[in-house]
């Protein structure tokens, strides 16, 4: 892991995020909004594994479980929240990931994937959204939603791909960490704005591991990662 070089950004995973979620590779609006729809059922039913399955990524690189493995793993897990995180998701909850130790992973977690809903909310469009059987969606839900294209004059109906980035606002070591979504004519832009990551050597991972005991906990994860299987 190294410090992010760029604070605007956008990550091999965000690549394959925006691939999927694109007119492009859906083919059509009727998949699009299906592949938004399921998106928002794994949102509101896989609370427990956020994070540790990606449609996005076993779709554009299906095949290769060991970069999948990686990205969720060492990276999501690891970079972004606590390595140990889903061994005790209440023990560790105010443990950082390496990128930020100074955030909480319940945190990251949480504005993640309600910055993820709210994104598929305004690619989906008005008229799908108030379909939605979801009684979280309500007037004032949505007034507080569209204000920004309401005030801007953007159209509100009508599916759009969805793009994303990562936005490092601040210095490191500090505890600001933000997310947020805005329609435009073409595409859906949701943003994770950030605290630049602290910079550690590529071995930093390992040596906390070791005093952690975690490879002889982990050991036939780990020789199952080493191998590729």
């Amino acid at each position: 892991m190294v410090s992010m070089p760029d604070w605007f950004a956008k990550t091999s995973e965000m690549v394959a995020s925006d691939t999927y979620f694109s007119l492009a590779d859906a083919g059509n609006d009727t998949e699009l909004i299906d592949r938004y729809k399921a998106a928002l059922y794994r949102l509101d039913n896989e609370h427990a594994t956020y994070g540790q399955r990606s449609k996005a990524l076993e779709e554009k690189w299906s095949g290769d479980t060991s970069r999948i493995r990686r990205s969720l793993q060492h990276h999501f897990v690891g970079d972004w929240i606590y390595y140990r995180y889903y061994d005790d998701p209440v023990m560790f909850a105010n443990h950082g990931g390496a990128f930020w130790p100074q955030v909480p992973s319940w945190r990251v977690i949480e504005l993640v994937r309600e910055g993820t809903r709210l994104a598929i909310h305004k690619a989906l469009g008005n008229a799908e959204l108030t379909a939605l059987d979801d009684a979280r969606v309500t007037d004032k839900y949505l007034r507080d939603l569209w204000r920004p294209e309401n005030e801007n004059g953007v159209d509100i109906d009508g599916v759009r791909p969805l793009a994303t980035s990562w936005n490092c606002v601040a210095p490191a070591g500090d505890t600001y960490f933000e997310v947020a979504a805005l329609r435009g004519p073409s595409v859906v832009e949701f943003a994770m704005a950030t605290p630049r990551p602290l910079g550690h050597s590529s071995m930093m991972h390992v040596v906390q591991r070791q005093i952690d005991g975690y490879y002889t906990e982990h050991d036939d994860a780990e020789e199952e990662e080493a191998s590729g299987q």
